[in-house]
């Protein structure tokens, strides 16, 4: 018996160990540079249209039942769905050519995409307090998204840069990803802590109502507030960087036969500027506070978009090229604030409703964004402006609002941190 305990604790000793390769392979997303030009070539914009509709949907669908499925079933089985669909996925896009080949591969990368979110970092929080290691959490995350970051930057610019070779080929790079990812989750073991052995759902309903009342909490109900409102602001310069940047009037810009290599450029550098983040968060967290970091990571966000608000300008560029920055220098430490306050139970399935309100407000605010713009007004610089104006003033009013009920939060926190 001792030795089966010594043989399980080296396992789970190999999962910490693999699990940033995990991640790192898991980000290998190179089709993000090309997805829309590779469809397009194929098809008519109506359908490509669909096709964007059939992930979001998708994963709309798929992201709070997958978190279900990772605290009932297990943490390793949904990583090697997650893993398979996505290797499915790519083969889709490789070989099919047609509307409904596409459409597969549209719902297979959801299905991988959504499978994945909440359990790969419920999984490390498993395995490391299964060992009596949970202090360990939040450096380990940190780097772990670090990696992740940088491959994500390698993938887009070879993303890019094999798009102008072949578009595909940018597929075939993440698939190559998708199978490491697979081998790498195939070696990992289950992770039990025995205090939280058997305590499984009984139900998704059940699950989900216990998510929604952990909302009570203020510290969970102020963190899932912020995240998302960080969530909306970082999106929204991603939504728009690209008219942002064509209405710049820069000769190399315009040069369509370069547009695979550009976007990879810009996303690239963006991603860089996330590891960074994640480099950085441990570290900015122990000197600024929980509440502290949020609200730098606020203001450099906001910045961000005021900064396109105001005029458009190549100089802007720079911070553009920043957003991913704020984002990934709370991830770790939010993380690490929210696992010890969810059970081995529902602990994916939280996570898991997090990014799915995410994703939710996001697709609200793109839509009252829209709905005050006039029917047929092609993109044009006042347009532009008077859309980030107003993201601007929807950020501040409700991070102002947010951080007014900041003061009990931080009070908890370090309550909390007492204790431990």
């Amino acid at each position: 018996m001792p030795r089966q305990g010594s043989k399980h604790l080296k396992s789970l000793q190999r999962n910490v160990q693999l699990y940033p390769w995990f991640r790192a392979a898991s980000d290998g997303h190179a089709w993000i540079t090309v997805f829309f030009l590779y469809m397009s070539q194929r098809l008519p914009l109506d359908q490509v249209i669909e096709l964007s509709a059939v992930y979001y949907l998708s994963v709309f669908a798929l992201e709070v039942p997958s978190g279900y499925f990772s605290d009932r079933i297990g943490r390793r089985s949904t990583l090697l769905l997650s893993a398979t669909s996505l290797i499915l996925s790519y083969c889709c896009f490789i070989v099919g050519a047609g509307f409904w080949w596409f459409a597969a591969g549209q719902f297979l990368l959801a299905t991988g995409i959504a499978m994945q979110s909440g359990t790969d970092t419920a999984f490390l929080y498993d395995t490391l307090k299964a060992q009596g290691r949970e202090s360990e959490y939040a450096q380990r995350e940190a780097n772990a998204e670090q990696w992740g970051m940088i491959m994500l930057a390698v993938a887009t610019l070879s993303g890019g840069l094999l798009g102008l070779v072949d578009l595909r080929l940018a597929y075939v790079f993440s698939l190559c990803s998708a199978v490491t990812m697979a081998l790498l989750a195939w070696r990992f073991v289950e992770p039990v802590h025995a205090d939280e052995a058997g305590r499984l759902p009984q139900s998704f309903t059940t699950v989900l109502l216990g998510c929604f009342a952990r909302l009570r909490e203020p510290v969970l109900g102020w963190i899932f507030a912020i995240v998302i409102l960080l969530y909306a602001m970082a999106h929204i310069v991603f939504e728009f960087y690209q008219p942002y940047i064509s209405l710049l009037d820069l000769p190399v810009f315009e040069a369509s036969a370069y547009a695979p290599l550009i976007s990879g450029l810009v996303i690239s550098v963006s991603m860089f500027g996330g590891a960074l983040g994640a480099r950085a968060s441990v570290a900015w967290e122990a000197r600024l506070g929980l509440v502290g970091l949020l609200a730098v990571a606020m203001f450099i966000q906001l910045g961000i978009v005021a900064a396109m608000a105001i005029a458009i300008n190549p100089v802007v560029l720079v911070l553009v090229c920043a957003r991913n920055f704020p984002m990934s220098l709370v991830i770790a430490p939010v993380r690490s604030a929210i696992a010890p306050r969810i059970t081995r139970a529902q602990r994916a399935t939280y996570l898991s409703l997090q990014g799915l309100s995410e994703r939710l407000v996001f697709a609200l605010l793109l839509l009252g964004l829209a709905s005050g713009i006039e029917k047929g007004v092609p993109v044009n610089a006042p347009t532009l402006l008077s859309l980030l104006t107003s993201t601007l003033w929807i950020g501040l009013v409700t991070a102002a609002v947010a951080f007014v009920f900041s003061g009990r939060v931080r009070h908890l926190l370090k309550t909390t941190a007492a204790a431990g």
